[in-house]
């Protein structure tokens, strides 16, 4: 019977629903959410569950404090840590993380688990040391987690907007990251899936790939970022298709070491140079229908007429995409 009770009892906790934990900022109603004021994200995201929903209640979410999460020799100060959980973090129009008071901090810290995280603005998280091994000014740093980044901001910061280090698998659609440091930081055998995304005016590189990291890249635009599009060193690969590569310095695509790139039906136009790759090497490929010709982007980046379309990124009705952040790339699937 014992046996019998504890079954039962592992039955029941599967079928607990999960929660939806609603969050205001400061100054907000108390009566529209369970939790408010400046430490109310990280309240909520610890007694979060499995599947939980944390809710943020549009307004402005000041770092107030911080959790500390070590990684190798660094430690990642975190205004938000959420730490071995599977559970969503969703903004509704108009949640915005700020770091501009307090303490300085990086935006969330993910750390182990499965974490969504949709719908949010993060932005002003600034440095108290640009090169010491406390990592603040940071906009999502994961570690050895799978994450899925839907319909986010990040700007105005002052190291990486996006890192993956470790085991990390990103997901990443419909984001937008610009006015910053270094955009997308890979490491170690971290993979990034990017799609239907714009990153553009960084003073750094719009993805930086290390050791044995991959980026995966659909349907995405970088413009005028300052120290190279894309860049690949060590090992790490990157593939980027139907995309736009627009006015980058010093170069569209650089590689170095053992690094490798790949390029096809895309559009390479304005950029201080189009490639580097060592010497000797072939380590970057164009491949079919890359265009150096000016695109005469809109302001949302479509393009007049859609001359790109990779047939296997394909949409929703098996139809191929083009550039545009109203169309579905392949990796829009996996979110």
């Amino acid at each position: 019977m014992r046996s019998l009770g504890v079954l039962f009892g592992l039955l029941l906790s599967f079928a607990v629903p999960a929660k939806t934990l609603v969050v205001c900022a400061t100054g907000q109603p108390r009566a529209q959410c369970e939790h408010a004021g400046p430490h109310a994200i990280q309240t909520a995201v610890d007694r979060a569950g499995d599947g939980d929903v944390v809710l943020l209640r549009a307004g402005t979410y000041s770092a107030a404090a911080f959790t500390d999460v070590p990684y190798k020799k660094y430690v990642i100060r975190g205004y938000v840590a959420i730490r071995n959980k599977r559970i969503s973090v969703v903004g509704e129009p108009g949640a915005i993380l700020d770091g501009s008071g307090g303490p300085p901090v990086s935006a969330i810290v993910v750390e182990g688990g499965e974490v969504s995280l949709r719908g949010l603005a993060l932005r002003n998280f600034r440095a108290g040391d640009a090169e010491d091994d406390l990592y603040e000014g940071h906009g999502v740093f994961v570690i050895d987690a799978a994450a899925t980044l839907s319909e986010l901001t990040i700007e105005k910061y002052a190291k990486m907007a996006l890192t993956g280090r470790g085991t990390t698998r990103l997901v990443a659609s419909r984001i937008r990251i610009q006015d910053g440091h270094v955009a997308i930081w890979l490491e170690e055998s971290a993979h990034l899936h990017l799609c239907n995304s714009i990153v553009r005016n960084n003073d750094s590189a719009g993805i930086a790939a290390y050791a044995n990291s991959a980026a995966n890249v659909y349907n995405s635009v970088f413009d005028r970022n300052q120290d190279d599009g894309v860049y690949g060193e060590d090992d790490a690969s990157i593939f980027v298709t139907n995309s736009l590569l627009l006015h980058n310095s010093p170069y569209a695509v650089r590689v170095v070491g053992n690094a490798r790139a790949w390029v096809g039906h895309s559009i390479a136009f304005g950029n201080a140079a189009k490639s580097s790759e060592p010497e000797g090497k072939h380590s970057i490929r164009w491949g079919k229908q890359v265009s150096e010709v000016d695109p005469r982007v809109k302001l949302d980046y479509s393009l007049p007429q859609p001359p790109l379309g990779d047939p296997d990124v394909r949409g929703p009705r098996g139809n191929p995409t083009t550039v545009g952040l109203s169309e579905v790339a392949a990796c829009t699937s996996l979110l």
